[in-house]
Order: structure tokens, then C-alpha cells, then sequence
């Protein structure tokens, strides 16, 4: 699981986590993003949610969900 600081600091997100947890609840009322119930746990998140919302950001990740720099092969 990552924390909603990976995330954030992932894309660039400075709001605060309350802004960021709404933010989350947008997406997924738009249909770009699905949260399910155990998706969020306090201020942890789930692999599936964090590569969720990577993909949105364009954001490039490997098995272990880190972030692949461009033009660095693995």
C-alpha cells in the first residue's frame, strides 16, 4: 500500500489530503476513476488506486510501483 503523501508528491498535488481525498471522489464521479470500499484507509491507499490515478497523470510505473524516469531503461 502507498499513502496519500506518495501519491501526491507523484503527481504534484500540494492540497491538503481532505482536498485530495474530494479530488479522488471527483475523478471517480466523472467515470475516470473507480474506488471501491477499501481503496482508501485512513491515509493509506491501495496499489490499485494509486496506479489508477498515476495512469490519469500519465505517470509510468514499474512492477513495484515506483516511477520509470524517461528514456532510463529498467
Amino acid at each position: 500500500m502507498k499513502t496519500l503523501k506518495q501519491l501526491k508528491s507523484l503527481i504534484g498535488y500540494t492540497q491538503s489530503n481532505d482536498v485530495f481525498k474530494d479530488y479522488l471522489k471527483m475523478l471517480e464521479n466523472a467515470g475516470v476513476i473507480e474506488i471501491d470500499d477499501a481503496a482508501i484507509v485512513e491515509d493509506e491507499l491501495s496499489d490499485g488506486l494509486y496506479e489508477q490515478v498515476a495512469n490519469v497523470f500519465g505517470v509510468q510505473l514499474d512492477e513495484e510501483l515506483n516511477p520509470i524516469e524517461k528514456g532510463v531503461e529498467p
